[in-house]
C-alpha cells in the first residue's frame, strides 16, 4: 500500500526551478513597469502641488491690488504705473512650506495705465516663478525662474 500512495502522488511534484525562475522573471518586469509608473504619477502630483501654489500666491497678489484705491480723488501708491521688466530690488522672493521642504517663488506685480477715451482703466499682471530642477529648462523673464505662471486683470476706475 505504500507503493501504492507514492506513485499516485507522483504526478503532483510541484514546479520545476526552470518554471520558478521564469514566473519570477515576469513578475519583475511587471513589477518595474509598475514602479515606473509610480514614480510618474508622484513627479506629476508634486508638480502640480506646486504649479497650485505658484498660483494661490498670483491670486493673493491680483486680489491685493484690486482693492487698492483708484479714483479721481488719489490713487494708492501699489497702482502707481512702474517700468517694465522691473528692477530686481522690486522683486519679491516669497518663502513657502510645501510637503515638508521650503520652497522659494518670485512674484512681481506690474501696474499698467490703459489708455480710452470713455473710462479710466488700470491693467495689473502678477508673475509668479519657481525653479523646478526635475525639468529644467530655458530660464523665463522677467523671474529668471525656468517655471512661471501669469495672472492678469483690468480695473475701471470707482468713480465713475
Amino acid at each position: 500500500m505504500f507503493n501504492n500512495n507514492k506513485q499516485q502522488s507522483h504526478g503532483h511534484q510541484g514546479f520545476t526551478l526552470v518554471e520558478i525562475m521564469i514566473a519570477l522573471l515576469v513578475f519583475m518586469v511587471v513589477m518595474l513597469g509598475v514602479a515606473g509608473g509610480l514614480i510618474q504619477a508622484l513627479r506629476s502630483n508634486s508638480g502640480n502641488v506646486v504649479r497650485a501654489e505658484a498660483l494661490r500666491l498670483a491670486e493673493e497678489e491680483l486680489n491685493r491690488l484690486q482693492v487698492e484705491r483708484f479714483s479721481v480723488f488719489g490713487t494708492s501708491a501699489a497702482l502707481t504705473a512702474a517700468a517694465w521688466p522691473p528692477d530686481p530690488t522690486t522683486i519679491q522672493d516669497v518663502l513657502v512650506n510645501i510637503r515638508g521642504g521650503v520652497m522659494t517663488f518670485e512674484r512681481l506685480s506690474q501696474v499698467t495705465d490703459l489708455v480710452t477715451a470713455a473710462v479710466a482703466l488700470k491693467r495689473i499682471d502678477v508673475v509668479v516663478g519657481w525653479d523646478d530642477p526635475g525639468t529644467g529648462g530655458a530660464v523665463l523673464a522677467p523671474t529668471n525662474r525656468n517655471r512661471q505662471i501669469s495672472l492678469s486683470t483690468i480695473i475701471v476706475r470707482s468713480d465713475q
